[in-house]
């Protein structure tokens, strides 16, 4: 037996530029063309993925060749659908090289562009069923005025069967009543015919997915504009596709809301979208099968695109973070040479002095760094690196860092970690920082010489993940979890001691960076609450033991 992976092979390089973008995109183009039978239906949205990724790297006129060297060769549907959703040139050369059986083109025809259901009127080789079709004048459809529903006896009297393929005509008459019952009644009729799918503006598409997250079915733009996207992988460069956080929760397989989505290609659907979506599952086998959801276009107070002053406020915001910081490090450089007397002998007032300097201007750096943090996240980012961060390690290293802090506020920290546990599935930068922020802010929140208690531990299942429970500081009792995370929210007592941006903005900030990582912060009453992914396997053995 024979297998042919020349589409696999060609799919399995490397993403091409230049003239490698235009021969491959005409490779992929010819092999889905000619042997759509022996194509699965994975094949078929791989291909028309990389066909839709490499549309703005190819130029519209080797596009149009492309499609002219199918002349009678075009043999795939989905294909053909795909390509009439770009520019008339290539839909006018896809329908006249397209190669289809009568029932292929009974299937096809509602879902072509308006521009190629024109050109493929040109063609004098349709059989009679797909031409009535075709030749169907929905202006001489009538609205029934008591339920505004089509009349289906005028429906039918327009498609009167002349073949015996009744079922047929049958299944079309049904398609149609279900379109006009769909339509908006505010659209005259006579203006049908002027409807275009490259100018027509969607607000919302109705999609769904398989289990990699590529899009299979789509009600809103024409399927070809759509079909063949995928939700699992960021968006990179000015591709389609989710940002970071879509992304992360598809690999979580958990719900999304508002996750932001951009989609390029034909004008009906390029841009910015919103996107909420959440996964189902097969009921006999509970095996995860992919995402039903929808898409809307961003309101004006998120409409990244809108806003481009903001994005050049970011952008200026991070300018001056970094500016800022080449003096404060030249600062705290030379308070630390007079500090440890470096260049010769200082009283004890001058190094007095410089080391409070040192601590000042560390703790400014600290707040433009977090600064600096809050607007990548905004953007879209800032992503966690995936990796295996030890507990001991971590523990350890939080101890050096916060134990200045620590002394100075006469606090005791004691952390208690439930064995066995888990190495952390994210690089260790990522969890260093977000264990360092929340215990400094719990730290600074504790009146002097108090206690805090802190429980590590894994909690298994199909997606292991590692608890840190922290008691609440006696000063942030009794305040909700509203109140607390209002950036505006500080605390009470000396002010060099609080957060520079406040307790409120630093709450935020690590919620936010372990949304970002695919984890949760949580605020009860007593304590404070952070989940991060463990290590979905471990050496542990049979110490291991389910947590509930």
């Amino acid at each position: 037996m024979r297998y042919d992976d020349r589409l696999k092979t060609v799919l399995k390089g490397a993403f091409p530029e230049g003239a490698a973008a235009a021969l491959q995109w005409r490779q992929v183009a010819d092999l889905m063309a000619q042997k759509p039978g022996q194509l699965v239906n994975d094949d078929v949205q791989s291909g028309l993925t990389r066909l839709r990724d490499l549309h703005d790297r190819v130029k519209e006129e080797d596009r149009v060749a492309a499609v002219k060297a199918l002349d009678g060769r075009l043999r795939s549907a989905p294909l053909l659908v795909y390509l009439c959703a770009d520019n008339d040139p290539i839909c006018d050369a896809a329908i006249n090289a397209a190669d289809l059986t009568d029932e292929e083109w009974i299937d096809v025809i509602p879902q072509l562009s308006l521009r190629g259901q024109e050109t493929l009127k040109t063609r004098s080789e349709l059989r009679p069923l797909s031409r009535q079709l075709l030749h169907t004048d929905m202006s001489e459809l009538v609205l029934d005025n008591d339920n505004d529903n089509v009349s289906e006896d005028v429906i039918a009297k327009t498609l009167e069967p002349e073949t015996e393929q009744a079922s047929q005509i049958s299944a079309l008459v049904a398609k149609i009543a279900d379109y006009q019952k769909k339509r908006s009644t505010d659209t005259p009729i006579q203006d049908l015919e002027h409807r275009s799918y490259f100018v027509e503006a969607i607000d919302a598409i109705n999609f769904e997915t398989d289990d990699s997250g590529t899009i299979i079915w789509a009600e809103g733009p024409p399927k070809g504009a759509i079909v063949g996207v995928t939700i699992a992988e960021p968006t990179f460069d000015d591709g389609p596709g989710p940002d970071a956080y879509g992304a992360a929760a598809f690999r979580q397989r958990m719900p999304l809301e508002n996750a932001r989505m951009r989609l390029c290609g034909a004008a009906i659907v390029a841009g910015d979208w919103r996107m909420s979506a959440i996964p189902y599952f097969g009921e006999e086998t509970g095996r995860f099968k992919g995402y039903r959801g929808v898409m809307r276009r961003p309101n004006a107070a998120e409409d990244a695109g809108h806003n481009d002053l903001d994005v050049e406020r970011r952008e200026q915001l991070q300018q001056l973070i970094h500016e800022l910081r080449t003096p404060l490090n030249a600062i705290i450089g030379f308070s630390e040479i007079i500090e440890q007397q470096l260049f010769g002998p200082a009283s004890f007032e001058y190094r007095s002095l410089s080391r409070s300097i040192t601590d000042e201007a560390r703790r400014l750096l600290t707040g433009f760094e977090d600064i600096d943090i809050a607007a990548k996240i905004d953007a879209g980012q800032m992503e966690s690196v995936s990796g295996l961060t030890e507990p001991d390690w971590l523990l350890e290293r939080l101890a050096q860092r916060l134990q200045s802090l620590t002394d100075s506020k006469s606090v005791d920290l004691h952390i208690n970690k439930a064995e066995p546990v888990r190495p952390f599935a994210l690089d260790s930068e990522s969890v260093e920082r977000i264990f360092a922020r929340l215990l400094s802010a719990a730290i600074i929140a504790c009146e002097n010489g108090e206690e805090l208690h802190a429980d590590l531990r894994t909690q298994i299942g199909g997606l292991p993940v590692n608890y840190f429970s922290l008691s609440r500081p006696s000063r942030i009792r009794g305040i909700s979890e509203e109140q607390l995370l209002d950036p505006s929210q500080g605390i009470d007592g000396d002010s060099s001691e609080a957060p520079l941006l406040g307790l409120g903005f630093s709450l935020r900030l690590v919620r936010n960076l372990a949304k970002s990582a695919n984890g949760t912060l949580t605020i009860s009453e007593d304590t404070i609450g952070l989940t991060l992914p463990a290590a979905a396997t471990s050496e542990i053995g049979l110490r291991e033991t389910e947590i509930e």
